[in-house]
């Protein structure tokens, strides 16, 4: 079954490095003394995106605290390591063991197609062989993680001396990738699917975050993606569940910082902005939204 949406335009509203023209979506939220700004992005980008809105860069020279999804500046050796042992297959075979062999072919072809060889995707296993062959068909479209938002204030905090904060480490966002499970296989087929519609998906997303269009977002995630066990994967693992982890960080977070995380994480009943206003947050909207963005 293919996606009604594609799954990687999804995956990159929540975990690649924020792109955009105009003006997103960006919100104050303040409770009492607490104050934080809070940017929604899509994680990939152009240089044409800087300089960003003067709202947004008024509320960066005002912040105290840079917090991401996940802090890569400080990564240990050891930490690296963590990471293939969720990444790579451990079991002494490679991915054409763990694929029917249609699949691997497939896999193969898209492959040589965006700059890759068999021996950078025989260890991975399935869901992280979908996740490179997404970022390196993305390097072709001319949106480049390089140009992250995340990337570029964490290089602005590094310069700076201001501190950064990971929401969740590293090796916490992949355990949730690696939580698939045993439809890392449909992940895996579903993105070979859609590849070849990947600059024109992520030119919609893209259009929609930048004019604040949360309707159109929301629609990323509600319209059919996948069969239901994947769909509810989708839903409750790699949102809600996060949402409400992060959330419950909140309260830790220095006084006025500056919070980047994917678009998708901000809307709908279990969104960070509908839970925090829940726990008595203040939510305003700085920036103008598109006629048709509701939450």
């Amino acid at each position: 079954m293919r996606f009604h949406r594609p799954l990687f335009s999804f995956l990159l509203c929540l975990l690649l490095p924020l792109q955009a023209f105009a003006d997103p979506a960006f919100y104050r939220i303040n409770k009492g003394n607490e104050q934080h700004w809070l940017l929604g992005s899509i994680h990939a980008g152009k240089a044409s995106l800087y300089p960003l809105p003067d709202p947004v860069e008024r509320a960066w020279q005002q912040s105290h605290a840079l917090v991401m999804e996940v802090d890569m500046t400080n990564l240990t050796q050891e930490q690296w390591q963590e990471m293939g042992a969720i990444t790579r297959l451990v079991d002494g075979k490679t991915l054409k063991d763990h694929v029917p062999p249609d699949l691997y072919r497939r896999t193969l072809i898209a492959a040589g197609q965006y700059g890759l060889n068999e021996a950078i995707l025989a260890p991975l296993r399935p869901w992280f062989a979908a996740i490179t062959l997404t970022q390196a068909a993305l390097e072709r479209t001319g949106y480049s993680g390089e140009y992250g938002v995340d990337q570029h204030f964490a290089k602005r905090a590094s310069e700076g001396g201001k501190p950064i904060v990971g929401l969740e480490t590293l090796l916490e966002q992949l355990g949730y990738l690696a939580s698939v499970g045993d439809n890392q296989t449909l992940m895996l087929s579903s993105t070979l699917d859609e590849l070849p519609e990947l600059k024109s998906g992520f030119d919609k997303v893209m259009t929609a975050w930048q004019n604040g269009d949360q309707a159109t977002l929301i629609s990323l995630l509600r319209e059919e993606m996948a069969p239901p066990k994947l769909q509810s994967w989708l839903e409750q693992t790699l949102l809600a569940e996060r949402n409400h982890n992060w959330v419950a960080k909140w309260p830790s977070l220095p006084n006025e910082s500056f919070i980047v995380v994917g678009a998708l994480h901000l809307y709908g009943d279990q969104g960070l902005l509908a839970l925090l206003e829940q726990q008595g947050w203040r939510i305003t909207a700085l920036t103008e939204p598109s006629p048709q963005a509701v939450r």
